[in-house]
């Protein structure tokens, strides 16, 4: 059982069996904690987004993921997707919708939806989540 403390960010957790030798196991997780803003936006992209960037279906939600024109929505973890856009690009197609920066026209806009906090909640979380791991933009 592994607790998290109270900062938020990315931990990775290291196990290993007391053994050592042939027998030993070690097993390394990354985990996550996050924090006010992440909370937000995880629960803002659950209620509006996770129906087209999570291509897993659950009883609760069917998931759009596959039914999309190509090419298909990255997922929100995708770090080697996000990773390479700018924070104020990802506000961008979030507020305006994907051809705002060029991208799919299937993405919609959320200016009338969400309040600009959401959004960069939304940002923040994918941040957070992403894998691998976000370290700064590095494709601009």
């Amino acid at each position: 059982v592994v607790q998290l403390g109270g900062i938020p960010g990315s931990y990775q957790v290291l196990a290993e069996t007391p053994k050592s030798g042939a027998g030993a196991v070690m097993v390394t997780s990354r985990e996550i904690a996050l924090g006010y803003q992440e909370k937000l936006g995880k629960e803002v992209s659950e209620k509006y987004c996770t129906v087209c960037h999570d291509p897993e279906s659950t009883p609760e939600r069917v998931s759009n993921f596959d039914n999309l024109a190509p090419p298909p929505p990255h997922q929100f973890t995708d770090g080697n997707t996000l990773n390479q856009m700018s924070d104020g690009d990802l506000i961008k197609i979030i507020a305006d919708g994907g051809p705002a920066v060029g991208k799919s026209p299937q993405t919609p806009a959320y200016r009338g939806t969400l309040t600009m906090a959401e959004i960069k909640a939304m940002v923040a979380y994918m941040r957070a989540v992403a894998d691998p791991p976000y370290l700064g933009v590095t494709g601009k």
